[in-house]
C-alpha cells in the first residue's frame, strides 16, 4: 500500500500586519466573489478570479437563519463588526484560514463532500465556516485541488458571533493543540472517502509529516520562475527546509538512544552516541556551510563594497569551509582515552 501526505497548514487573518487584514476582502478573495464592505464603503471585486470551483458557508445548528444562506458579504462584515465590538479592535484576530490540499484520486464531486463532511467536524465545535474550492494548475503541470476553510476566531450563538475561541491560541494543560486535532480528523475523512470510492492501494498518514518544519508555498509565480530556470527564495528556503527535517529526525534517534543508555546506566554507550550526535550536528554544519557558499558573493563583490570589507568575507568563508570539512578529526581527536572530551 502507498502512504502518502497532504499539505495542512494555516494562516492567520489578523488586523495587527503592516497591511491589515480584512475579513470582507478574505472572503471575497476565497470565493471568487464581488463583496460590499460596509465598514469601508468598498467592493473587493474577485469575481474574475479562476480556479474556483464552489464556495458555501457550513454554520452550527444554533446559528442565526442569515448565517445559513450562503451570504458571503454579510458573513464578511459580521466578522467585521465582532471584532470593532472589542478593545482590542485594532489588533484583532478575524479569523483561521486552513488551507489543504485535495487528494486528486477523487473526483471534483468527491472532493467537495470531502469538504463537506470536515466543516462538520468544524462545526460541532460551535464554530461557523466559509469553505472554498479551488483547483489550479500545480508545479508538475497537474491539477493542484485544495481548499480554504475560512473559520472566524470566535464561537457561534444564535445571536451571531460570541466569545473567543481560545483553542486555537495553543497548547495548555498538555493537551495536544487543536490545529493537530482537526488535521487528524481530516486525514481520517480523506481516507474514509477513498474507501467508500472504491479506491485501494492508497493510504494517506497524518503522522508521516507531524514533527516536521512546514515548507514555504510556491505559488504560480514561483513556480514559473524556477521553470525558467531563476532561483527564488522559496526554493532555497525549501531546500533548507529539508535539509533541517532530515537532521532533526536523525536527532530523535539518537535522543532516544540517549535515554535508553541513562537509564541502564550504560555510559559508554550513552558516549558512542553523543558521538554520534556531534558528528551528526557537523554534517548539518557542513551541509549549510555550501548552500552559503553558492549564494555568496564574495567571489563577484558589489561594487560599493570596500577592498577590506571583501578580504573579511573571504576569510570568512575558508573559515566556515574549514570547520565544516575538519568537523569529523577535530571530535575524534580531542577525545582521551577514556571517552570524554578534553
Amino acid at each position: 500500500m502507498s502512504t502518502k501526505t497532504l499539505h495542512f497548514g494555516s494562516v492567520i487573518i489578523s488586523r495587527s500586519k503592516p497591511r491589515p487584514d480584512n475579513a470582507v476582502a478574505a472572503c471575497a478573495y476565497r470565493s471568487g466573489k464581488n463583496l460590499y464592505d460596509e465598514k469601508l464603503e468598498k467592493s473587493h471585486n474577485y469575481a474574475n478570479r479562476k480556479g474556483v470551483v464552489k464556495a458555501e458557508i457550513f454554520a452550527p445548528e444554533l446559528s442565526p437563519d442569515w448565517m445559513k444562506e450562503n451570504n458571503w458579504a454579510r458573513f464578511g462584515n459580521e466578522i467585521e463588526k465582532a471584532e470593532d465590538g472589542h478593545n482590542r479592535r485594532n489588533s484583532a484576530l478575524l479569523g483561521k484560514d486552513f488551507q489543504i490540499a485535495a487528494p486528486r484520486e477523487l473526483s471534483e464531486e468527491q472532493n467537495w463532500q470531502l469538504a463537506c463532511k470536515f466543516s462538520r467536524k468544524i462545526n460541532e465545535r460551535r464554530l461557523a465556516v466559509a469553505v472554498a474550492f479551488h483547483i489550479t494548475e500545480a508545479s508538475d503541470g497537474g491539477e493542484n485541488p485544495h481548499f480554504h476553510f475560512l473559520v472566524p476566531m470566535r464561537e457561534v450563538n444564535e445571536n451571531g458571533f460570541g466569545k473567543r475561541y481560545r483553542k486555537f491560541d495553543g497548547v495548555t494543560g498538555g493537551k495536544e493543540h487543536e490545529t493537530m486535532k482537526l488535521r487528524r480528523e481530516y486525514f481520517a475523512c480523506v481516507n474514509q472517502a477513498l474507501e467508500e470510492a472504491g479506491i485501494k492501494g492508497v493510504r494517506y498518514d497524518p503522522e508521516k509529516q507531524e514533527g516536521k518544519k512546514p515548507k514555504a508555498h510556491k505559488g504560480k509565480h514561483a513556480a514559473a520562475l524556477e521553470k525558467q530556470g531563476v532561483a527564488t527564495f522559496i526554493e532555497e528556503y525549501n531546500y533548507r527546509v529539508d535539509i533541517d527535517n532530515t537532521m532533526d529526525g536523525y536527532y530523535g534517534t539518537v535522543r532516544e538512544d540517549w535515554e535508553k543508555a541513562k537509564h541502564s546506566k550504560d555510559w559508554e554507550s550513552y558516549e558512542k552516541y553523543r558521538l554520534r550526535y556531534q558528528l551528526g550536528r557537523g554534517g548539518a554544519m557542513a551541509a549549510r556551510d555550501a548552500i552559503q557558499k553558492t549564494q555568496s558573493n564574495v567571489a563577484t563583490p558589489p561594487v560599493n563594497r570596500s577592498e577590506k570589507a571583501t578580504e573579511r568575507a573571504r576569510e570568512g568563508a575558508k573559515l566556515a569551509s574549514r570547520q565544516s570539512q575538519t568537523w569529523q578529526e577535530r571530535v575524534t581527536e580531542s577525545r582521551d582515552g577514556k571517552g570524554r572530551e578534553r
